[in-house]
């Protein structure tokens, strides 16, 4: 009886409750474990939040949202997050992030500080492993998020 309870809820368990637990673990590192030189600043406020695009009539969610302080200067935007369970990470969740970013820059939002960083459960693909090499992007994955900053 139970294990058909659990088949019969793994498609909405996974989306419903791992998947927002996993994201909000993933904001707890940030703001209390993650080093300034990940973030390239420290964090102030860690949060989520949600970035309207009127021209394509869309809407985007951005899992982790770090505003921080750089030298004397709070208040600044020092990353923006995507979290992902169970899904390996690839390039196209670093290009939504950028999206994301150009969309606030477009606003007058200060983006240059801003780090992408993307937070896996599953683990990355190497094309995103190369743009993190590159500078492009921060990849947070499993050992790093219970072992490391």
């Amino acid at each position: 009886m139970a294990e058909a309870a659990w088949l019969s809820s793994g498609p909405g368990f996974f989306p419903a409750v791992v998947g927002p637990h996993f994201e909000q673990l993933c904001r707890d590192w940030v703001a209390h474990f993650a080093a300034p030189e990940t973030l390239g600043g420290l964090p102030i406020d860690v949060s989520y939040g949600t970035v309207s695009d009127p021209a394509n009539r869309a809407s985007y969610e951005v899992d982790v949202v770090v505003q921080g302080a750089v030298g004397q200067d709070n208040g600044v935007l020092l990353a923006l997050g995507e979290c992902k369970w169970g899904q390996v990470m690839g390039v196209g969740h670093l290009e939504r992030l950028r999206g994301i970013r150009d969309l606030l820059a477009g606003r007058g939002t200060d983006v240059s500080q801003v780090r992408l960083v993307c937070f896996s459960g599953a683990g990355f693909t190497p094309e995103l492993w190369a743009a993190e090499e590159r500078g492009e992007a921060v990849l947070v994955g499993l050992d790093r998020l219970y072992g490391g900053e």
